[in-house]
């Protein structure tokens, strides 16, 4: 197409408009630039000047008379349509220095989005494309500079070039944002202009830019498109019509109409979405117009697309899933994920941490603090004189365009988003899920937020209510700094608070410390009181403790633990203590390990040593012992009875003749040849009572040396199955039923207690950040495990022989590696 294609162009040249020349300039300018989008942007639908001179088309359609135009106005449009996508193009020079991750070309980094993404020209389109309005803008601002094409006729410089920027750059932005950078009403020179609604008529014009005109047959099977962006190119084929703007002709309303075939129900699904879009944004633009007094500039449309698009091979219907917003925000705001409504304060003062770190990363290169450091800090202030509790911090902050995508956007959160994680800051963030801040909900029915972005200069305000989905949300300039305030009732906060102390108390035992001062500020009849929380700290490295940092990935925390040596033994009586006998399978008989002369390696089969232990019930204590039996008919039950009772173990080559059972009568053999008559004669055991024998299996290491290793599995912290003694963090933040469970440790260390802070990105705690799945915490359990052995390999004096076995040991219970192991 040629710019006299444009039916706003031929208006201008029936006045015989003075702006005509330098049209022509701008047009012939973006006529040879705009080939070179497909230098980085191929696969991607057209955006070509025959893609500017469409819109242009389109706007004359939209604009209700445009007769009413004047020559400013339509230049304006004119300048907008051929400029708006300028930005796509990028030089050589640039994508060098996208590669090298230069942070005046893109606001990501190419080095994290290449990670992600695996291939170089997605990863040059995901840097590209979020800021290619913002960079349209900066090329005309350059452009002006040396050719002064948007200086109005018999001017030297009043120009309009300002305008054009920012009006391109709001195709790609909030409305919010066009209604705070653009005006309503303005002039230059002669004219008056809105352009607020020319940036309306360019992003309607932009959506409306969709069919086969945009996407010929022919140049869709050259570029062959995949994934994504062959169901953007398809989206196009299904729409038949080129005019899409019709007249009612009964209301003389306009409308916008798709007619066509679609046979793909994936591509129809895309295209319904669209539609949703367009939708949207009519309405949008729609109640905007109805703010401008001028009403040359009404939008006069239907506020819905009437799509006339039939499907063929499938039935497509308009149902859709469909939330109830009660039901759904009450099961996120109770406790039915977190199960108490304290942890309503959890998830408020995380978020805090993750604002005040990410600060702590920004203000590194930040020209605020360059002189002075950034100080976090975390409050909870109960302000009885306002009957209101704040938790206030001064973290980077969240703009209105965070908090529109991502805050107000329940289950979308923003640490979660690409435009988060192509920025490559270091810090990876606790949030995860987007609905931790809903949580609040728990403590107060009503809450407001105060935020300022660090690069902002207005302050957001909120209001919410628990039982409904409307907010009020307002700006105004500030002069405060960055952070966030959230404010809760306090009498609502209080029932579940009720005092200093216990707010301390849960936030001490919560979080760990993070170099991030919390404190506890009471307001009350003029007087302020300050409560400094004292969070747990990691101790340093000694005889006791064993700090893993260094054997693990991201991974900061400690073991305490006693060991002086390791359980290595080389006799069969360091099992239990005991007089250990051996049974002799040639000689038919049962002797003392001495009289044995038997090496310790002879009894490990597979990796594992098995034994009898059987009890010596004396003639003194059996009736006693019968009369147990009798009433708690369970052996075990019955020998936990009695006092002093002793104990023998036997040993034999051949692990295949011992069987655990109860004897009681003559002459039954309890291993090989050795019988109850033979056990009772030998050891004092009274021939009225029973006796029984049990299997001990014990897990060992040997490597033919007159040293064997034992070790026991699946070993966790605290005496007691309901006793707890290790604290589990992540990012800072306490997963209170997340146990380690040691799934090898050799004999001779004892565990008392563990303090770890996860930082790994590997491991995500559940919704509720009250565990993890089981597969991560086995393969964490595991790493620990192995971290555990190697900080006594390396700090607990041993003999060469005991570090062999230790070595050997490691080699075959923890012979992988995983995410959580440097």
């Amino acid at each position: 197409m040629d710019i006299n294609d444009s039916k706003l162009y031929k208006i201008l040249v029936e006045r015989n408009s003075d702006f005509l020349p330098n049209i022509k300039k701008v047009f012939d300018y973006v006529k040879d630039l705009l080939p070179l989008v497909t230098k980085v942007f191929s696969d991607y639908t057209q955006h070509d000047v025959d893609h500017s001179i469409m819109i242009t088309n389109y706007i004359y359609e939209i604009i209700d008379d445009v007769a009413q135009m004047n020559d400013l106005e339509i230049s304006m449009i004119i300048y907008s349509a051929l400029l708006h996508d300028i930005g796509m193009v990028v030089t050589g020079n640039e994508i060098e220095g996208i590669r090298q991750d230069d942070p005046n070309i893109i606001e990501c980094k190419y080095s994290v989005v290449l990670q992600a993404l695996k291939d170089d020209k997605l990863a040059l389109q995901e840097c590209i494309r979020p800021i290619h309005a913002k960079r349209s803008a900066y090329h005309i601002a350059n452009m002006d500079k040396e050719q002064s094409w948007f200086v109005l006729p018999d001017s030297t410089n009043n120009s309009i070039a300002e305008d054009i920027q920012k009006i391109c750059q709001s195709h790609n932005e909030s409305f919010q944002w066009l209604k705070a950078e653009l005006k309503q009403d303005d002039c230059r020179g002669n004219y008056s202009y809105n352009a607020q609604y020319i940036a309306l008529l360019l992003r309607l014009a932009d959506l409306l830019d969709i069919d086969e005109n945009r996407t010929p047959m022919h140049l869709y099977q050259l570029i062959n498109p995949e994934g994504i962006g062959d169901l953007e190119w398809r989206q196009h084929f299904e729409i038949k019509n080129a005019q899409k703007i019709y007249i009612n002709k009964t209301t003389k309303q306009k409308v916008i109409r798709l007619y066509g075939e679609s046979k793909d129900p994936k591509v129809h699904r895309k295209l319904l979405k669209y539609i949703d879009y367009v939708n949207q944004e009519l309405l949008d633009s729609i109640n905007l117009s109805d703010t401008f007094q001028n009403k040359k500039y009404a939008i006069i449309f239907k506020p819905n697309i009437e799509n006339m698009i039939q499907t063929k091979t499938f039935t497509f219907s308009d149902f859709r899933l469909d939330l109830d917003y009660n039901a759904v925000t009450k099961l996120l705001m109770g406790e039915h994920i977190y199960g108490d409504k304290k942890y309503g304060l959890r998830e408020l003062v995380q978020n805090s941490i993750d604002a005040c770190m990410l600060m702590r990363e920004i203000s590194q290169n930040h020209k605020d603090y360059q002189y002075r450091k950034y100080e976090p800090y975390i409050n909870v202030i109960f302000n009885r004189d306002k009957k209101e509790v704040m938790i206030t911090d001064n973290g980077v902050g969240m703009s209105l365009d965070i908090l529109k995508k991502y805050f107000l956007n329940v289950g979308v959160s923003y640490y979660s988003s690409n435009e988060y994680k192509y920025k490559g800051y270091a810090y990876d963030p606790i949030g995860n899920y987007g609905i931790g801040f809903l949580s609040c909900f728990m403590l107060s029915s009503d809450v407001n937020i105060e935020s300022k972005r660090y690069d902002d200069q207005k302050l957001n305000k909120i209001e919410l209510e628990r039982n409904s989905e409307y907010i009020c949300l307002t700006q105004e300039q500030s002069t405060r700094m960055q952070g966030t305030d959230i404010i809760l009732d306090l009498d609502q906060f209080t029932e579940v608070f009720p005092d200093v102390q216990k707010t301390k108390k849960f936030l001490e035992f919560n979080f760990v410390d993070c170099c991030i001062p919390i404190k506890i500020l009471n307001y009350e009849n003029g007087n302020t009181s300050e409560t400094a929380c004292e969070l747990i700290g990691l101790k340093d490295n000694s005889d006791s403790i064993a700090r893993l940092d260094k054997y693990l990935n991201n991974v900061e925390g400690y073991i305490e633990l006693n060991c002086r040596t390791i359980g290595c033994i080389e006799s069969l009586q360091d099992f239990e203590g005991d007089t250990s006998y051996v049974y002799l399978n040639d000689k038919e008989i049962l002797v003392e390990e001495s009289e044995a002369k038997v090496d310790i390696n002879d009894f490990v089969h597979d990796g594992q040593v098995a034994y009898l232990k059987i009890p010596i019930i004396s003639s003194d204590v059996s009736d006693r012992f019968n009369n147990y039996l009798d009433v708690l008919d369970d052996f075990d039950d019955a020998i936990n009875k009695l006092n002093d009772v002793e104990f023998i173990e036997i040993f034999c080559t051949n692990e295949n003749e011992l069987i655990e059972d109860t004897f009681n009568n003559s002459g039954e053999q309890i291993i090989g040849e050795y019988d109850f008559d033979d056990f009772c004669r030998d050891h004092g055991h009274s021939s009225d009572a029973p006796t029984r024998t049990q299997r001990i299996k014990c897990f060992a290491i040997n490597d033919n040396i007159n040293k064997v290793l034992l070790y026991e599995k699946s070993k966790g912290f605290g005496k007691y199955s309901w006793e707890r003694t290790d604290k589990i963090f992540i990012k800072n933040v306490l997963i209170p039923e997340f146990s380690i469970s040691i799934p090898c440790i050799i004999n001779g260390i004892s565990l008392k207690s563990a303090l770890f802070n996860i930082k790994n990105k590997a491991i995500v705690p559940n919704v509720s950040r009250n565990n993890v799945q089981k597969n991560d915490a086995e393969r964490y359990s595991y790493a620990i495990g192995k971290a555990i052995h190697l900080w006594v390999l390396e700090n607990v004096k041993l003999d060469p022989s005991e570090k062999n076995l230790l070595n050997k040991f490691i080699s075959i219970c923890y012979r992988d590696s995983n995410e959580y192991l440097a």
